[in-house]
């Protein structure tokens, strides 16, 4: 079952800027897709990992979803989980991570049942591959994190995410836990691949 993250007292009012924040792949990237620092690489080539949006908070869950994008010049293979961790001013937070193939419900995210979780092949220039973080808002013993970190299994280096400029006032994490779908091709995080404005508030 999905946990989902807890928010400030202005969540109301940073969840409303979440789509303006939000663009189409290939168009103007935003400070908040744009922040992260990354040394993580396929081979010789360069990978970003970005924040692009929420699922909002419905029944004190939350969704966050991460762009894996190929910034090099060839192909790259990338699959399975992303190891996550949380951190505050260089230090890492205590946190439970659960890998979980994908939402049992309607509002499908990560793999469908049935189906194997992917090899995905990122082309080169751009390629975008997707996967979901989710955690609880609602128990109690709250982390407040500055930084997602994200490593990917094979690869070197990692991905640092920062917090999304007039969204979040941190990385809010409750209850000891978060939960992790695999990788999946395209921009919406599930496989099979869904319209982005029924992954993410509208």
């Amino acid at each position: 079952m999905y946990r989902g993250h807890a928010r400030s007292a202005g969540i109301a009012t940073g969840l409303l800027l979440v789509l303006s924040l939000l663009v189409p792949y290939g168009g103007t990237r935003t400070a908040a897709a744009s922040a992260t620092t990354s040394t993580l690489r396929c081979g010789s080539d360069d990978l970003s990992v970005i924040w692009r949006g929420t699922t909002g908070g419905l029944a004190g869950t939350f969704g966050e979803l991460f762009w894996v994008r190929n910034e090099g010049g060839s192909s790259c293979v990338i699959s399975g989980y992303p190891t996550i961790s949380f951190r505050e001013n260089g230090k890492r937070l205590s946190m439970q991570i659960e890998n979980v193939a994908g939402h049992r419900y309607n509002d499908q995210m990560g793999v469908a049942s049935g189906r194997r979780i992917p090899v995905v092949r990122l082309s080169p220039d751009g390629g975008v591959a997707s996967f979901w973080i989710f955690g609880n808002d609602v128990m109690s013993k709250c982390i407040h994190a500055s930084q997602i970190v994200v490593s990917l299994r094979s690869l070197t280096g990692r991905a640092v995410i920062p917090v999304p400029p007039h969204v979040y006032s941190a990385w809010i994490y409750c209850g000891g836990g978060a939960s992790v779908n695999p990788i999946v091709a395209g921009v919406s995080g599930s496989d099979p691949p869904r319209p982005l404005r029924t992954e993410i508030m509208q």
